[in-house]
């Protein structure tokens, strides 16, 4: 069977099912990711790739999950700034990606974000999987712009 993405060919029922079990992966991150205690401000610079020499990746997975839950705000990606980012909150707090949940501008907690990152980006992939869904991995901002085409 060929891969699809989610919203395509997925019917509600089943997309649910695999909506619900996304949401759980995402919560038994951040429940990790509280137990590791890192430090944050609440200053927003995390979002604003440009100040870490960062490229956010994200997977197609929850990009389509950001879609089809929040509006993308018009956003010139030149600017290397997440369009989500509000006031120095995230606006889409509920349904941001993996690498959001786990970036923190605390060094402390660098290698252990490593880790965490390729155990749940591992988790995510057998849960496109288990639901044949398309795996692409590629720049966040990139994939949000309509000008974005899924490499083939």
């Amino acid at each position: 069977m060929n891969q699809v993405s989610v919203d395509m060919t997925i019917k509600k029922p089943l997309r649910e099912r695999f909506s619900a079990e996304l949401l759980t992966i995402y919560q038994q991150l951040d429940e990790e990711v509280a137990r590791e205690k890192p430090m944050c401000r609440g200053c927003g610079t995390c979002c604003n790739f440009d100040t870490f020499d960062h490229v956010l990746y994200a997977s197609k997975i929850e990009v389509d999950f950001i879609l089809r839950n929040a509006k993308v705000p018009n956003f010139d990606i030149s600017d290397n700034k997440c369009p989500f980012l509000k006031d120095n909150h995230c606006s889409i707090r509920e349904y941001r990606t993996l690498g959001c949940r786990i970036f923190y501008c605390d060094a402390s907690f660098r290698e252990a974000s490593h880790v965490l990152y390729e155990k749940y980006l591992r988790l995510l992939k057998e849960l496109g999987e288990k639901y044949q869904v398309e795996w692409n991995y590629a720049s966040f901002l990139h994939q949000l712009s309509p000008t974005y085409v899924t490499p083939r």
